[in-house]
């Protein structure tokens, strides 16, 4: 499955999508909240979209929230 370009989760319709499975996002997806900078999708459910958001360790970060949630 490829990445698609940066998606804006604010955008009528996108969460949505997200939480109904219309839309499908990999693990790592760049994904945007407004006009903020890029944050890197994690996963969602019915109610929470997980991401990790701009700071100067980010993928660290990501990498950290990726090993705990595959435990």
């Amino acid at each position: 499955m490829k990445y698609l370009p940066t998606i804006d989760l604010w955008n009528p319709g996108m969460t949505e999508a997200l939480y109904s499975g219309a839309l499908k996002l990999q693990r790592g997806q760049w994904v945007r909240c407004g006009q903020a900078k890029p944050s890197r999708f994690v996963r969602a459910n019915r109610n929470h979209i997980w991401a990790v958001h701009p700071r100067p360790d980010q993928a660290q970060q990501f990498a950290r929230v990726c090993q705990a949630l595959s435990r």
